[in-house]
């Protein structure tokens, strides 16, 4: 009888397990308390990586993903395909600056006939960021390079590219390692442009919509993620060691520093329903083949 009480809860913990997918890359800092057990979560959680989009729609199809974590812009397009995931929340506000070397960007203006490298492609936070900010200041034979975080920083190294929108933690190593400088708080720019906060919905914590419609286990879930980004919050240091062994390595003097130009805060997608509208709205103006309408109120979660 004892044996078979003990198999019993054992499948119970299985069965209640909820499955988060994690971009293998910064976003890990959030998730470090959680993954290093820093903090608690009331329900069992079994936490993963992700490496291409293709994986992610994988998994939502075979529902061996509750919760995911993308990029705000991503996450709805998945959503107008007609994938179910509704966001639960934003966590990323900012961290996105334009950096250069080896060439004087006194004002906007100056960016005009330069060439911009941009981490990834078109449609993501800061290709829209740039080409938001281009369409604003009407700057003419101003070009746009796509390539990966580390291939950026690798050849502003070498000196082959002079001004880039990054990323934190890649903007710190563009200061160190590329004697690169900050130009712009896109941010601030985003601000000045718009009116509106300097602050940008950048990563969201998404979860299959049929799980929407009995909460109580993945509220737990979302109550751990929230834990866990404001222990990093509090123990950047602590946070940075934790993190580095994810991310390949990199320095934890470089996440640390990394930390004091981003914002982490867990904020539910309703509170902030208006502000990531405004940003959607940007994105389907700027690329209407990532975002071609706003999302429903369905989308929004929590």
């Amino acid at each position: 009888m004892k044996n078979f009480v003990l198999v019993l809860l054992f499948f119970t913990v299985i069965a209640f397990s909820l499955n988060i997918l994690i971009p293998a890359g910064p976003t890990v800092v959030s998730f470090a308390a959680l993954l290093e057990g820093k903090v608690s979560s009331e329900v069992p959680l079994r936490i993963d990586f992700w490496r291409t989009l293709d994986q992610v729609s994988a998994q939502i199809a075979a529902k061996s993903v509750d919760v995911v974590v993308l990029p705000v812009s991503i996450g709805t397009t998945f959503y107008l395909k007609k994938i179910d995931l509704r966001l639960a929340a934003v966590t990323l506000w900012s961290g996105f600056y334009l950096v250069a070397r080896d060439v004087k960007i006194n004002s906007v203006e100056d960016l005009k006939g330069q060439e911009i490298y941009t981490p990834q492609g078109r449609g993501q936070t800061g290709d829209v960021l740039i080409r938001f900010l281009i369409d604003k200041y009407n700057l003419s034979n101003t070009s746009i390079k796509y390539a990966v975080q580390n291939e950026i920083v690798a050849l502003m190294s070498a000196g082959k590219v002079k001004i880039a929108v990054l990323p934190e933690p890649f903007v710190t190593l563009a200061l160190k390692n590329a004697s690169a400088s900050i130009v712009f708080d896109l941010q601030q720019v985003w601000s000045d442009l718009t009116g509106k906060p300097a602050r940008i919905p950048i990563t969201g914590v998404f979860v299959r919509g049929e799980l929407v419609q009995e909460p109580q286990q993945i509220m737990k879930a979302l109550d751990a993620i929230k834990k866990s980004i404001d222990y990093a919050v509090q123990n950047p240091d602590e946070v940075s060691q934790l993190s580095a062994k994810y991310l390949g390595g990199m320095s934890p003097q470089i996440i640390a520093e990394s930390l004091k130009r981003s914002i982490y805060e867990y904020r539910s997608a309703k509170e902030q329903k208006e502000n990531i509208l405004y940003y959607l709205s940007t994105v389907s103006q700027i690329e209407p083949e990532a975002v071609s309408e706003l999302p429903n109120d369905d989308f929004f979660a929590f």
